[in-house]
């Protein structure tokens, strides 16, 4: 059952906003003690629904690790700003622009430590169950597969659990709300970024292209020492990232493929799967030979 990240059609059918001004929102960033890593703020204009033209440089503050950085917004709409962290924890991140008083964007800055293993888990058609044209309108209720919930529980008492979506972070609240809603555990999330100001925004439109974002995502993580470990997903998108980053891969889909995922359609299939991988623990509760990775 492959889903693609919501369309900018999709995006445009939302019911107009109740206001105009700037909708800000912070990205989660990940890193691991004294690894540098780009902290980001996205501001657009709230014209309609989500259609919402970039603000281009203007002046914005982000507020992280008990400093103040200023920065221009580039033609993304996006201010960044370089910090090095240099102890494990999870930091909230605020931006705005100076000359606003909108509600400032949040995130928060995910510093792992280096020997903990993380999986990568996509969100459309692995974790939510709802066709991705309905994201826009009901994605914070969306259902879920059964015992998703409980297998990413049983993974998240080893691993650092990082959503790595193709969505766009305009989904961002509705996100976090269908994720808390079904006791998925906590997490950086990682956003694609799909709109019509730029190649690379336009190229995101095509779903075939969002292994390759998915991969260099996960490069870019192992740059920063994050210990990505396994990759969970459900689209042959997926399947290409993690297979080509040499994480074992685990795909929930009725397709074959040629690759060497795991394939499943149920999570009552993925568990033991993973427990004869080392991943989790066996059936009575007894760690058998987990893997020191």
């Amino acid at each position: 059952m492959t889903r693609t990240a919501p369309t900018l059609a999709a995006l445009a059918l939302i019911m107009p906003a109740t206001a105009l001004g700037i909708e800000a929102t912070g990205h989660d960033a990940i890193t691991t003690p004294g690894q540098p890593v780009e902290v980001r703020a996205k501001f657009e204009r709230k014209l309609f629904g989500y259609v919402r033209p970039d603000v281009r440089r203007a002046t914005a503050t982000i507020d992280v690790l008990g400093a103040r950085h200023t920065a221009l917004t580039d033609r993304d709409g996006v201010a960044r700003a370089i910090v090095t962290p240099s102890a494990a924890g999870v930091f909230p991140i605020t931006a705005r622009l100076d000359r606003r008083t909108d509600r400032p964007a949040s995130g928060r800055l995910f510093v792992l430590d280096p020997a903990r293993p993380v999986a990568v888990v996509d969100i459309d058609g692995t974790l939510s169950d709802l066709p991705d044209w309905q994201v826009p309108f009901v994605g914070h209720r969306a259902p879920t597969f059964e015992g998703a919930p409980a297998v990413m529980a049983d993974l998240a008492r080893r691993f650092q659990i990082v959503y790595l979506t193709a969505r766009d972070d305009a989904f961002d609240g509705k996100t976090r709300q269908f994720l808390a809603l079904h006791g998925f555990p906590d997490g950086p999330v990682v956003y694609n970024d799909l709109g019509l100001g730029t190649r690379a925004e336009r190229d995101q439109l095509r779903p075939g292209n969002h292994g390759a974002f998915k991969l260099a995502e996960i490069e870019a993580l192992r740059a920063r020492g994050v210990n990505v470990t396994i990759g969970v997903g459900n689209a042959e998108t997926d399947a290409y990232a993690y297979e080509q980053a040499g994480l074992p891969s685990y795909i929930l889909t009725t397709k074959t493929g040629a690759g060497p995922s795991f394939r499943f359609t149920r999570y009552a299939d993925l568990r033991p799967r993973l427990v004869a991988d080392g991943w989790l623990a066996d059936t009575k509760g007894l760690v058998g030979g987990l893997r020191g990775k």
